[in-house]
C-alpha cells in the first residue's frame, strides 16, 4: 500500500510540474544556505584548531597576564621547570633598549632568547642570512631590518644599554604572521635576541616576563600537572597570571565559532520555515482542487488514514527533493565561498568545507520533516472530508 501511495503521490506532483518546482525551490534555497553556512563553519573551526594544536600543542600550557599580552608578571622559571611532569619552560620577555651599532642606533626590543624557543613556537623561523647563533652571553643575533638599521654584520660590536655585545648573526627576514608583533609576541624582524641569562643581568630585579609556554612531558597526566604547575605559581608569588591549556584554547573557539555559526545557520532556517509555509499554500491548494477526487476515493473504500498519508507522502516528497537539491547547490556554494575567499584574501588552502555524514543525513531528514509537517494540516483536513459532501464539490 505505501509503494502505491508513494506512486500516486509523486504522479500528482509530476501532473503539476511548475508548482511543485516552485514550491521545492523554497526548501531548496533554504537548505542550501544552512549548509552552506554549516560546512563553512565547522571547516573554519577545524582549521582554527589545528592552527592552535600546532602552536600550543596537546601537551603545553600558556601562562599569560591577566591583562593580556601588554601586562607582565613576575616568574620563577627555575621553580616551574622542577615540577614533575614538566620537560621545559619557556618563559618570553622582551624589553626596550637603546642600541648603537657602527651606523646607526635607536630604541629597539632586546629578546631573552632561549633553545626552547626554536621547539615551542614552530612560527619561529631561526634561519641565519649572515653568521650563526648565540654561543656566549656577550653575543646578540640581529634581525633583518636591526640589522639593516644598525649597519652592523657578524663580528660587529653592538652597545646595548652601555654593554657592548658582538654580533654572531642576523636572522632571515621573517614573514609577517598573525598574531600579537607578529610572531607569537616576538619581534624578530626588528629586534635583538641575547641570552635568557644576559638580559636579566641588563635589567636586574624580578623577572617580570609577558608570558612563558610549559611543554609537558609525553604521556602525563595534562590534569594533574597543571594542578601542580597553578601551585607552585602560586607558591613562588605569580598570582596575576592565567594558566591555560590546548583544550581551554580549544573549547573557548568552538564556542564562539559555534555561537555565530549557530546564529547565521538560524538566519538561513528562516528561509527554510518560507519554504514550508510554500509547502503548506500548495496542499491546501492541493486540497481544494482535488475535492472530488477524494470523495471518490473515499467511496469506494479509501481509508482516513489512507487519504492522510497520501497528501503526507506527496508533501514530504517535495520536501525531500528540495533538501537534494539544496544540499548539492549548499556543497557548490561552499566550495565557492572557499574559493573566492582564498582567492581576494590571499589564503588559499587555509581552510577547506567540512561534509560528514550528519551534516548530510541531517540536511535530507530536516527537510522532509518541515515538507510532511508543512502538509500535515492540509492532509488532515483532506482526510476528514465527508465523501458526500466531497463529491458535492465541482
Amino acid at each position: 500500500m505505501i509503494r502505491d501511495l508513494f506512486l500516486l503521490g509523486l504522479h500528482n506532483i509530476l501532473r503539476r510540474r511548475t508548482r511543485s518546482w516552485l514550491t521545492v525551490l523554497g526548501i531548496l534555497i533554504g537548505t542550501a544556505a544552512v549548509v552552506a553556512l554549516i560546512s563553512v563553519g565547522q571547516g573554519l573551526q577545524r582549521s582554527v584548531v589545528a592552527q592552535v594544536e600546532r602552536i600550543v600543542g596537546y601537551n603545553t600550557l600558556l601562562i599569560t597576564p591577566r591583562g593580556g599580552l601588554a601586562g607582565r608578571f613576575p616568574l620563577d622559571v627555575d621553580a616551574l621547570s622542577g615540577v614533575r611532569g614538566v620537560q621545559e619552560g619557556m618563559p618570553v620577555r622582551t624589553e626596550m633598549v637603546y642600541a648603537e651599532g657602527p651606523v646607526g642606533r635607536g630604541f629597539l626590543p632586546l629578546v631573552g632568547y632561549t633553545p626552547a624557543m626554536e621547539a615551542l613556537v614552530p612560527q619561529l623561523e631561526m634561519g641565519f642570512e649572515e653568521g650563526g647563533g648565540l654561543v656566549r652571553r656577550d653575543q646578540v643575533v640581529l634581525g633583518a631590518r636591526t640589522a639593516q638599521v644598525l649597519g652592523a654584520g657578524p663580528g660587529d660590536v653592538v652597545l646595548v644599554e652601555d654593554h657592548a655585545f658582538q654580533v654572531a648573526g642576523v636572522l632571515v627576514r621573517q614573514q609577517a604572521r598573525a598574531g600579537p608583533a607578529g610572531l607569537g609576541g616576538i619581534p624578530l624582524n626588528d629586534g635583538l635576541l641575547v641570552q635568557y641569562e644576559a638580559l636579566r643581568a641588563l635589567f636586574p630585579g624580578p623577572n617580570l616576563v609577558q608570558y612563558a609556554i610549559v611543554q609537558l612531558m609525553p604521556g602525563v597526566d595534562v590534569v594533574l600537572v597543571r594542578s601542580d604547575v597553578r601551585r607552585v605559581l602560586l607558591e613562588t608569588g605569580t598570582t596575576g597570571a592565567f594558566l591555560t591549556s590546548f583544550e581551554d584554547v580549544t573549547e573557548g573557539i568552538g564556542t564562539i565559532l559555534g555561537g555565530v555559526q549557530a546564529f547565521l545557520a538560524g538566519i538561513a532556517g528562516i528561509s527554510i520555515l518560507v519554504g514550508g509555509v510554500g509547502v503548506m499554500n500548495t496542499m491546501y491548494t492541493a486540497v481544494l482542487e482535488r475535492t472530488r477526487e477524494v470523495g471518490v476515493a473515499k467511496a469506494v473504500g479509501a481509508k482516513r488514514r489512507q487519504i492522510l498519508l497520501l497528501f503526507l507522502l506527496e508533501s514530504g516528497l517535495m520536501g525531500t527533493v528540495g533538501g537534494v537539491l539544496g544540499l548539492l547547490v549548499g556543497l557548490g556554494l561552499a566550495w565557492g565561498a572557499v574559493w573566492l575567499t582564498g582567492h581576494l584574501f590571499a589564503l588559499e588552502g587555509l581552510f577547506v568545507p567540512v561534509f560528514n555524514v550528519p551534516l548530510i543525513v541531517g540536511a535530507l531528514i530536516f527537510s522532509f520533516v518541515v515538507g510532511a509537517v508543512s502538509g500535515a494540516l492540509p492532509a488532515l483536513r483532506a482526510s476528514r472530508l465527508h465523501p458526500v459532501d466531497a463529491l458535492r464539490r465541482v
